[in-house]
């Protein structure tokens, strides 16, 4: 991957590198401190000790409570035996701050100053580090008490002022400490530059496992403006943030494929539609050109002219019945049909139906029954919509029955626990067949294509319209047929459409 520092990889690998960076050198400095201050300190515990042993032989040496080079003289063979064996300079000053005894002779004036003694001399205890290019040492300086039993011994505390007989200055090098310190701040180095490297390469890794679902989403968005809608699979051992993205951004491919697809079907049904409004406008308007055409250019009789008046009189209802149907679709698309619902009974709405079908059921001479179930709840629903439903359950039956057939209505509780209504309308004629039952809701669709629309009296929008007004009501539509046996269309309405008062 491109290494880019105004890209997200970029920045994130360079905010992990910065922060590693800080934190080891923050580490580093903390633990150089600490192995400095260990060291510096126990060097100075081993000088105290030096200084506690010398303390001892001035205690058996000194017989008085001031210190004199005569009698320092007594025991100079051992304390330069310690200097010696030690590897430490050592020095006895007296009260009036005179060094009387000097190991490496009086070189300690160069580094002891003339207050530092009066504080010595005061009770304190000094310590400091001389560092220089040629001299890398330790310079301790003790107070030197004298007790009531005799005792020499190195004291910090201001009880014993009357008692301070003089001071020991104990001078080490730091050569060796130096040494050992540098060492360790060498493999603090090491162990950084090493730290750095593993942290480029782990930085590099987790910025990449970040940034490679971010790239691959990148990357399918692109896609989607060449009409390529693939999902992004989600990265295995992922944190959660990354799943919840990945799974939005394919969800929204979903979502942006399904509108898509949902448009080209809108635009093929939309299509379909202008072609059969077309042709289903096209046929009776071509019938009642020509009518006309011919009372224009022809001398008629009166019975021609009511024959053809009559023709062009059936045409201008279809038209109209068309209209009125095409009206109801839009609006049902277009979500705007509103519904007047009141109450009525199941019995009214019957026999509504049925009186609006009596010259159609008398010129084939059919037989109507009704069968209403006993205790029937009334319904809360659009009366006018429901006749309309009915009708064109009514008409359809009516279409495919054969002369001096029955047709059934029925209206059962759908379920005996619930509020639910079943109505149902069955006649005699042909049947369906199974390949057929899934397109006849569909808007146009006509069972017997072969048969041509003056003997079907129909657009095909009818039940179509049927089921946009039952979807309206909350409810569903049914149908049962076998061939040869009649068909049965069913609407049911749930406890939106009934009064459970």
């Amino acid at each position: 991957m491109k290494f880019d520092i105004k890209s997200f990889f970029g920045r994130l690998m360079l905010s992990h590198l910065i922060i590693i960076l800080i934190s080891l050198l923050v580490i580093g400095i903390i633990f150089g401190y600490l192995i400095q201050n260990y060291y510096f300190g126990l060097k100075e515990w081993k000088v105290t000790r030096k200084g506690q042993r010398i303390a001892k032989l001035v205690s058996r040496n000194v017989s008085e409570n001031k210190l004199k080079a005569i009698e320092i003289k007594k025991f100079k063979d051992k304390i330069n035996t310690i200097s010696r064996s030690s590897n430490m300079d050592i020095a006895i000053v007296n009260r009036q701050g005179e060094i009387i005894f000097d190991s490496i002779a009086q070189e300690f004036n160069l580094t002891i100053k003339n207050n530092e003694i009066q504080r010595v001399l005061a009770g304190n205890r000094i310590s400091k580090k001389i560092m220089g290019p040629d001299n890398k040492s330790l310079l301790m300086i003790f107070p030197l008490f004298k007790t009531n039993n005799n005792n020499s011994i190195i004291l910090e505390s201001k009880e014993w002022n009357s008692k301070i007989i003089g001071g020991i200055v104990l001078r080490t090098p730091m050569g060796s400490v130096t040494e050992t310190i540098n060492e360790i701040t060498k493999l603090i180095l090491y162990s950084f530059l090493i730290a750095m490297i593993a942290a480029i390469f782990l930085s590099y890794f987790f910025a990449r496992r970040v940034t490679k679902p971010l790239m691959a989403i990148n990357n399918a968005a692109m896609n989607l403006t060449e009409g390529n809608f693939k999902k992004v699979k989600p990265p295995s051992n992922s944190s959660e943030e990354i799943e919840n993205l990945v799974n939005s951004f394919n969800y929204a491919v979903d979502q942006i494929d399904e509108t898509l697809q949902e448009k080209k079907h809108l635009e093929r049904m939309r299509r379909e539609f202008v072609a059969n409004v077309s042709h289903e406008f096209r046929a009776p308007l071509t019938s009642i050109k020509g009518f006309l055409e011919l009372l224009l250019e022809h001398d008629l009789d009166k019975s021609e002219i009511k024959q053809y008046s009559q023709i062009m009189y059936k045409d201008t209802e279809y038209l109209e019945h068309l209209l009125e149907d095409l009206l109801i679709l839009s609006k049902c698309d277009s979500k705007s049909l509103s519904l007047n619902k009141e109450y009525v009974t199941p019995n009214q709405l019957i026999n509504r139906a049925v009186k609006s079908s009596q010259n159609k059921l008398k010129k084939k001479n059919l037989d109507i029954k009704v069968e209403l179930a006993d205790d029937l709840p009334n319904l809360y629903v659009d009366s006018n919509r429901i006749h309309q439903v009915l009708i064109n359950l009514l008409e359809n039956a009516i279409t495919y029955s054969p002369f001096n057939g029955q047709i059934i209505i029925s209206v059962q509780q759908y379920k005996p626990d619930q509020d639910v209504i079943k109505f149902s309308v069955t006649d005699q004629g042909p049947g369906i067949s199974q390949k057929e039952k899934e397109k006849v809701w569909q808007r146009f669709y006509k069972i017997d294509t072969a048969r041509t629309r003056k003997e079907k009296e129909g657009s095909g929008l009818g039940l179509a319209i049927v089921k946009d007004i039952i979807s309206k009501h909350g409810g569903e539509v049914k149908l049962e047929s076998k061939l040869g046996e009649g068909t049965t269309f069913s609407f049911i309405l749930g406890p939106n459409s009934i009064d459970s008062i």
